[in-house]
């Protein structure tokens, strides 16, 4: 248990008896989680006690799980700060229909972890997904181009052994794990695929074309241009589960999850459209919060978790720190990999497709349809999947350098855009623009600007870990703005299981320090 932890290293019962003191007197009367504090100038100053002021930034997965665990240890004075208008940060379920669209996290990685437990408890875990389903007997679309059923096949074969292949080379050669990209490797291997079954004009466009679709794949999983994806990010990624595989959600999924986290039996306080301008931690009393309309918030905390995203402290570090992180940390920021990832969705009354796709790949191929060239936004829409609770609904995975070029469309132009491309590749020009249209601008968020973290090229050549995220400011050798969020977990970055287990552990960093002080502090005033 977190107290056992505590004791084992403790000979004295007088300092047994401070621990305990320490933690136990934190209990102060509740306040109800559901009160969300709109004005924060209405936030009364704590009165001093021997509880740790905690102030949470961001109230999505890593936040929430941090104020939880908090709960759990009666560390009763906890405020948790949110630029948005609600819950969830990154995780965000919009009500469609009878269920939700997960513009964030859809799948739970592996099954030996707390949020596979809790999805398995609600019930909302429907069944078991390889990374590369969406190649397995898609509904291949190329309009009037010549695409033979034997070379779709021949990619299928040349393509299944690679990502076990490059898992391989990552855990066994570090040199060349740090060196290169994805992208290096497989253009290795497609060249000499090209070479050996002498594929050359015509055919090499439509291969090239398929191509597409197999970097699709690696850049929505790493949420990046697979140019920048390490092959660090085989080594160090790791779910504890079956290679390849995940567990996919239902119609409701992250929508009970969050809310299932969010459930802190009442002791923190959540304060909405809220975004933090300064965090000042080198002042004795402890750390000032600014807003970033210049609202001073009254409470002085002794301790700050920071779970925003990497992207939104890439691009204000500078200002959101007095002082500045520090050399190390700053660079530790600019190297780890964030890029962006997304969904849209789009629902026609009349489908083009039959029941019995699943997945629909676009093949936009050089020289057909009335296109010489392959244009930016044929090549970033290689995908469309069916939402399996919604049969007129398809959803589009945008990765790399896709979700910068859709987001800046208005739906009007992406509408006229995805019309002409399903009419130009199922060379059926009666088929209607999308009735509706879902979409979240993640590039545009201030405040996530992006999706998750990956191992960057830059990052892995340095040889830095996003375990280095995690390090705390410290202020008098203790520390005073502790780190969260799936960017700083060892193994598990990029996923809401990676933030759910950081928050707990800062949480946890937290209190051991809190206990270490008030255990001496008491010590000191022992008659």
């Amino acid at each position: 248990s977190f107290l056992s932890n505590f004791f084992a290293p403790l000979s004295s019962s007088i300092m047994k008896f401070s621990l305990v003191s320490a933690l136990l007197l934190c209990i102060v009367p509740l306040h109800t989680f559901a009160s969300i504090v709109e004005n924060v100038e209405s936030i009364n100053k704590l009165p001093s006690s021997d509880c740790p002021r905690v102030a949470i930034i961001g109230a999505g997965m890593a936040g929430l799980s941090a104020a939880r665990r908090l709960n759990e240890l009666n560390v009763a004075s906890v405020d948790i700060f949110e630029a948005l208008d609600r819950i969830g940060g990154r995780i965000h379920s919009v009500p469609y229909f009878d269920g939700y669209l997960q513009h964030g996290a859809q799948f739970i990685n592996g099954d030996q972890n707390p949020l596979y437990e809790i999805a398995n408890e609600l019930g909302v875990i429907s069944e078991v997904l390889g990374d590369l389903e969406h190649l397995e007997e898609p509904l291949f679309l190329y309009g009037d181009c010549d695409v033979s059923k034997s070379d779709l096949d021949l990619f299928v074969e040349f393509t299944a052994p690679l990502d076990p292949k490059y898992r391989a080379i990552a855990g066994d050669d570090e040199v060349i794990s740090r060196r290169d990209a994805i992208y290096d490797v497989y253009q290795r291997d497609y060249e000499q695929f090209i070479k050996e079954q002498n594929i050359s004009g015509h055919r090499r466009d439509v291969f090239d074309a398929l191509s597409l679709t197999f970097r699709s794949y690696w850049e929505f999983e790493w949420a990046s241009d697979w140019k920048d994806q390490s092959l660090r990010n085989l080594a160090e990624w790791d779910d504890k589960g079956a290679v390849g595989v995940s567990y996919t959600t239902d119609k409701i999924g992250y929508k009970a999850i969050i809310e299932k986290v969010a459930s802190l039996k009442g002791k923190a306080r959540l304060h909405l459209n809220s975004p933090l301008g300064n965090i000042k931690y080198d002042d004795e009393r402890g750390v000032k919060l600014t807003l970033s309309n210049g609202t001073v918030v009254d409470t002085i905390y002794d301790y700050v978790i920071v779970t925003t995203s990497l992207g939104h402290l890439k691009k204000y570090h500078d200002k959101l720190f007095t002082p500045s992180v520090g050399r190390f940390k700053k660079h530790v920021i600019e190297k780890i990999g964030f890029g962006g990832s997304a969904k849209v969705f789009f629902r026609w009354a009349n489908r083009f497709w039959s029941d019995e796709d699943h997945s629909i790949v676009t093949l936009a191929v050089k020289g057909c349809n009335e296109k010489d060239e392959v244009d930016p936004f044929d090549s970033e829409i290689t995908t469309l999947q069916r939402v399996p609770w919604e049969s007129n609904t398809l959803v589009a995975w945008i990765a790399g350098r896709g979700p910068k070029i859709f987001d800046e469309m208005d739906d009007d132009e992406l509408s006229f855009r995805v019309t002409d491309l399903v009419r130009r590749l199922t060379k059926n020009e009666t088929i209607g623009a999308p009735e509706i249209i879902v979409r979240s601008k993640l590039t545009k968020n201030e405040y996530l600007l992006g999706s998750y973290s990956y191992v960057s090229v830059d990052q892995a050549r340095s040889k830095i870990r996003h375990s280095d995220l995690a390090i705390p400011l410290k202020f008098n050798k203790h520390p005073r703005v502790l780190f969260a969020g799936e960017a700083t977990h060892h193994r598990l970055f990029e996923t809401a299981i990676g933030a759910y287990l950081s928050g707990r552990r800062e949480a946890d960093r937290l209190s051991e320090d809190w206990a270490t002080y008030a255990s001496a502090t008491r010590m000191h005033h022992l008659p």
